[in-house]
């Protein structure tokens, strides 16, 4: 019985040791920016902006590169657009614009893609492929 102990802590041991390998070669990729980048992704909201920078914080302490955020679901006012039409979405607007520019000021240094609140979600490949190109190029309504 106590050799099977011994055989049983040696394999739990040795498995411990080649998992603890693979847990250094990950974070030494991960904080290897010629490899790994975070890209944050956030709406503008004050929960969400309060979480993106404590990930971001995170991130910086762990040596993570991260340089560009997502602030998805934004309401853009279209040209032509009655700002009054919808009360509602006017006073969302107004909020966001509130957090927008606080995101712009707190990561002034950061790649900021701003994209909008869509009507339906965001389905197959003809869909995705559209949608992928405001990640490129900035959205405009």
């Amino acid at each position: 019985m106590f050799g099977m102990d011994n055989m049983i802590s040696e394999l739990m041991s040795n498995k411990l040791e080649e998992t603890l390998a693979v847990i250094r070669q990950v974070m030494e990729q991960f904080q290897n920016p010629n490899l790994t980048t975070f890209i944050c992704v956030c709406i503008p909201e004050f929960l969400s902006l309060y979480e993106t920078e404590r990930l971001v914080q995170e991130l910086a302490k762990c040596h993570i590169d991260t340089h560009s955020i997502i602030v998805n679901q934004v309401l853009f006012r279209t040209p032509g657009e009655n700002p009054n039409s919808c009360k509602r979405c006017a006073s969302r607007m107004r909020l966001q614009q509130k957090y927008i520019e606080q995101i712009d000021d707190l990561y002034q240094d950061f790649n900021l893609v701003k994209l909008p609140l869509l009507d339906d979600e965001v389905r197959g490949p003809s869909n995705i492929n559209s949608f992928s190109q405001h990640l490129i190029k900035q959205y405009k309504p």
